[in-house]
Parts: C-alpha cells; structure tokens; sequence
C-alpha cells in the first residue's frame, strides 16, 4: 500500500501508545471527576482528594465515605479491565506488523479493541454513583478527558489497523522473492549467449 499505508501504520502505532498512556491517566488520577458540593474535592476510580477523608491525592477506601455503589466498584473494574485489553491490542498490533506473525492476529485485534471500548465506555456510569448524589453532583475533570481521549485512540488504532501496509515479514519475504527472479532474468541471457559461442 506504499505512503498511505505507511501513514497508516505511524498512525495506529502512534494511537495505541497514547492510548495506553491516556488510559493509565484514568486509572491513575485523582480529578476524574470533581465534586460539586465540595471545595477541592475529586475523585477518580482508584485515587481521591476529598477533604477530611483522605490526605490530598491518594489511592481512597470509598468504604469510608457513607455512600457506596455497585457504580463505583463498576468503573474502578472496567478501567482496569481497559488498560488490560488496550495492553493486548498494542501487543498484538506491533508484534504482528513489525515483529512476527501471531495467530488469529487481526481477529484478536479486532476482538481486544471491542473490549477496550466497552470497558471504557462502563467506567462513565461514576458520575451517577451515591458518592456524587452525596456531594451535590459530579462535573466533568480532566481524568474525563483522558478518558474520552483514550476511547478516540483506542477506536481509531482498531480502525485504521486494518489499513496499514503489510506486515514486516511479509515486505522481507517479497523483496527476496523479487531478487530472486531479477537474479533468475539475468541468468537467463548468459546461458543464451553461451548456447550461441558453442554453436
């Protein structure tokens, strides 16, 4: 595919690394979303800053909150869940487009991009949980947009992966078959030509 597939396969190298990253962001943060209700208060999946419960931004015990939900054990078990399939998907993909081949390759890209998107979109639902009512609502922090952010590179790099250039090993096996046929062509006249002399 020339150019465009090699745009192609920068492009979805490129987005499964930010995705990874924009994913471990969400995992990772305090200020995914901010408590309305509160001065300063934020929280995240696995990470808080809610004053008087934990001490600035920290991994956080919602036991200690008195509101507790099925949505917030959802979303800390999909983001995982996520970082997880978005892991498999940037293994798969590089492996089978620079490295080697990999069985069922494309099918288990295919398959671990669905699961990403999915995971991710379940870890949304948090700002509905009990801990949000309990604090007068939740707004929109920049762990969110890590979040929206990882869904964008995660879609785009299942998308466009089935738009790269052959893989790797692939492009190798053609050029020697190539060069083997160029040697073949020039071999050809000078047996030709020594057929001739013998005459």
């Amino acid at each position: 595919m020339g150019l465009i597939g090699f745009i192609f396969e920068i492009t979805v190298l490129g987005c499964l690394v930010c995705g990874i990253a924009s994913n471990a962001a969400v995992v990772g943060t305090c200020d995914m979303l901010l408590l309305n209700g509160l001065s300063g208060g934020q929280i995240g999946p696995w990470r808080a800053n809610i004053p008087g419960i934990t001490d600035g931004c920290a991994g956080w015990d919602k036991d200690q909150t008195s509101a507790d939900d099925w949505l917030i054990n959802m979303a800390r078990a999909c983001s995982m869940m996520a970082l997880v399939f978005g892991c498999i998907l940037t293994f798969f993909g590089f492996f089978n487009q620079c490295l080697c081949p990999l069985p069922c390759g494309q099918r288990l890209i295919d398959i671990s991009g669905v699961g990403v998107q999915l995971a991710l979109a379940l870890t949304w639902p948090m700002i509905r949980s009990s801990v949000c009512d309990e604090y007068g609502g939740c707004s929109w922090g920049g762990g969110a947009t890590a979040l929206l952010l990882a869904q964008l590179f995660f879609f785009a790099a299942s998308v466009f992966s089935r738009c790269m250039r052959e893989p790797r090993y692939e492009r190798r096996k053609e050029r020697k078959e190539d060069k083997k046929e160029e040697e073949g062509e020039e071999e050809a006249p000078e047996e030709e030509s020594a057929g001739d002399d013998n005459a």
